[in-house]
């Protein structure tokens, strides 16, 4: 393994050298960035201490020192200040404005620039991020190719993932992580990149060999107040940012408007859109549905032919086609990838089918959606091949976009046939102010149920349903924890449903 090392002056030289002449900051020698005082070790390490969403790094700065931080890199209180440099205890604190922009960029000069040395593929958008992400690396596997993603469900090599708190982690542990997947040699990296992750610098300073958009619609308005904002924040992501090769779902209105504007987009579409004939593209002309395949049948800039997946849904049809477009444009063989479609599998906690010994249960599924779209598209794949009633059991989250609360307790109640509202992760937010937010979007209340406790809504739903029903458990998919207030408990809605049906 490589180690990578900078004395301070060549790490910050882009910035401070017209502004700080200090020669004793020549000598000081770098070798870790830290953001967390507590995870401060060995003398080698830069503390960057910046205002985050609930705490200012500024505070723990003494605790960075005395921890034993070689230097401290924050910003001026008042951001037109000019650079400076103090001293504390022979320790240089150095204020840089616009420090959060910056981030990556030292990390990255820190780490080696390691996506110079391998190609990256960005994901963003509202819905898909993840299963496109993990279908890609599926696929990279099958093709004896050495993946490795960041990814809302995990960081890591084919079934080995590493759990993550962020689907877009921070400027730093992205930029180090790429460092030990390329002395792990991974072949290539493909990484969730969150609308946060945008807006907050993160990836600003990757270079992406390929990006892909997969749609637009609500979501986090808590943070971006309007859609404007939401939409811009991704905007930014292939207006401004490091990207070869732009890959554009133009079923998406959003999607086909950017298209229009972006040169050399490539196109990945179902309906019938007005392409460019300089521009390369992905269309499926015609999709079958069956209970759990489906076959696509397409056009493309690569050749025309028929992809058998096992996998249903629109959204996972446009799923495919994103990765496989991705994997055309780096050359891989169509011949091989349409061998290989058919050994890609659903991702765990997304349309993932619960299954147990006993055949007399309903068909049990647990979903990620969180998002009306997205829980608009399970409801009405579900209905493609429910023989019988569909529940849904679901709630939202505290302390996050109310407005699209009523939105999701419509779709429901429209699309299901019984709805059990339940707590998600409330957080420190009433939770039955929460619901009542879901029911006022709810037509009718009639077979709408309301138990907070997620495992007695889980159950409800199970022991009333009929062996013919599907039950749809969504908002958590993959997560094993639950917030309640300020407590993160042990939950998941897989481990709860193989319990339930212990006792069925």
């Amino acid at each position: 393994m490589v180690d990578y090392s900078l004395n301070l002056q060549k790490l910050l030289n882009n910035y401070i050298n017209n502004y700080i002449n200090n020669d004793l900051i020549k000598n000081i020698l770098i070798n870790k960035i830290i953001l967390d005082s507590r995870k401060i070790k060995g003398k080698h390490c830069l503390f960057i201490a910046i205002k985050g969403h609930k705490k200012d790094g500024k505070n723990f700065i003494k605790h960075a020192i005395t921890k034993g931080a070689a230097a401290i890199l924050t910003y001026p209180d008042n951001i037109t200040s000019y650079r400076k440099i103090l001293f504390k205890k022979n320790i240089p604190i150095i204020y840089l404005p616009n420090l959060h922009k910056h981030i990556s960029y030292f990390a990255g000069l820190l780490y080696g620039r390691p996506s110079e040395k391998i190609p990256i593929i960005g994901i963003t958008g509202t819905n898909g991020k993840t299963s496109i992400t993990n279908f890609l690396m599926q696929w990279l596997y099958f093709l004896k190719k050495k993946p490795a993603i960041l990814s809302t469900i995990g960081n890591g090599f084919y079934k080995k993932l590493i759990k993550t708190n962020n689907t877009t982690d921070s400027a730093v542990k992205i930029q180090s992580t790429l460092k030990k997947f390329i002395d792990k040699k991974a072949d290539i990296v493909i990484m969730e990149v969150s609308s946060h992750g945008i807006t907050q610098f993160r990836v600003a300073n990757i270079i992406f060999y390929i990006g892909i958009f997969t749609n637009l619609s609500r979501d986090h308005l808590d943070y971006y107040y309007n859609m404007k904002n939401y939409e811009l924040s991704k905007w930014n992501f292939f207006s401004k940012y490091k990207i070869k090769k732009k890959i554009i779902n133009i079923d998406d209105n959003i999607g086909y408007k950017w298209f229009k504007k972006l040169p050399n987009s490539i196109a990945v579409t179902t309906k019938k859109r007005v392409i460019n004939k300089s521009n390369l593209f992905f269309n499926a002309k015609k999709i079958i549905f069956f209970e759990k395949k489906t076959i696509i049948l397409f056009k493309s800039s690569w050749g025309n032919g028929k992809i058998k997946i096992n996998l249903i849904g629109n959204f996972n049809v446009l799923n495919i086609i994103l990765s496989i477009t991705a994997l055309l444009n780096l050359n891989y063989p169509l011949k091989e990838l349409l061998k290989t479609a058919s050994k890609i599998y659903p991702v765990e906690g997304r349309m993932q089918e619960v299954y147990f010994k006993k055949k007399s249960i309903p068909k049990i599924i647990i979903d990620y959606a969180h998002t009306p779209d997205s829980l608009k598209n399970v409801l009405l794949t579900i209905k493609l091949f429910c023989k019988r009633k569909i529940w849904c059991v679901f709630g939202c989250g505290g302390e996050r976009d109310i407005g699209k609360r009523p939105m999701m307790g419509h779709i429901a109640i429209k699309h299901a046939n019984y709805v059990i509202l339940t707590n998600d992760n409330p957080r420190t937010e009433n939770a039955l102010n929460i619901i009542n937010d879901i029911k006022k979007g709810c037509k009718t209340l009639k077979n709408v149920y309301s138990i907070l406790d997620r495992t007695k809504a889980i159950s409800y739903a199970i022991f009333n349903s009929h062996k013919k029903d599907t039950v749809l458990i969504t908002g958590k998919g993959h997560e094993n924890y639950q917030i309640i207030g300020n407590q993160i408990l042990n939950y998941s809605d897989y481990n709860t449903i193989q319990k339930i049906l212990k006792k069925y």
